[in-house]
């Protein structure tokens, strides 16, 4: 019975993640394959699996080669002009945008460094990431602050966030795809003892206010 049960606990180690990582690139897939295939399968009255992910990467290609154009570039900066002037959508487009934008730029990134500080209260420690400094609204009352975003578990999509005092940081030598994993994980998943970690990076040049 020992032995049936190890190996039925070392079956589902090395199935349960592979079956996890299966389900989730098929929801992506499905999601993804339904924004524009929803109205091709409904159009060409057959459900093509992939035709309508096909569909939305040549509308990204498509838009996106439009953009580096003179013209594509004057539309989108009317539209942008457009949007911004209709008060309904203008929070929700600028906002959506400037997040957009933050994520997918190669030269940022949303988060800086990993860190350690006391946060909800003192001798209670947590794991925030560094995503920027504080505005310089802020920096008249908090000096020398950063904005830090603080995971939750199970879900790190999720989360606070909390402006604190720089000297009140502790940077960890964790990378950001380790420290989400262990939060995902509830603790449960550390980096290897002695495997490489990527130190953490200085602070930004304080911007003037």
């Amino acid at each position: 019975m020992r032995a049936l049960r190890r190996h039925l606990v070392a079956g589902l180690i090395v199935i349960a993640p592979v079956t996890v990582t299966v389900w989730v690139l098929w929801w992506i897939f499905q999601w993804l394959d339904g924004l524009l295939g929803r109205f091709l399968y409904a159009a060409i009255g057959v459900e093509l699996p992939g035709l309508g992910l096909l569909a939305l990467l040549l509308l990204l290609l498509g838009v996106g080669w439009a953009t580096e154009r003179a013209l594509g570039a004057r539309l989108l900066g009317w539209w942008n002009v457009l949007l911004e002037r209709i008060p309904l959508t203008r929070r929700i487009y600028s906002a959506s945008s400037r997040i957009v934008r933050t994520v997918l730029a190669e030269d940022e990134r949303p988060f800086s460094e990993v860190v350690l500080f006391e946060y909800p209260s003192a001798g209670r420690w947590s794991i925030g990431f560094v995503t920027a400094r504080a505005p310089g609204m802020v920096q008249r009352h908090v000096e020398d602050s950063v904005t830090v975003f603080v995971a939750t578990t199970p879900n790190p999509t999720s989360g606070y966030t909390v402006i604190v005092p720089r000297s009140r940081l502790i940077p960890l030598p964790m990378t950001v795809e380790e420290a989400f994993t262990y939060i995902l994980s509830a603790g449960s998943v550390t980096p290897e003892t002695g495997a490489a970690a990527a130190p953490g990076r200085p602070f930004p040049p304080a911007a003037a206010s």
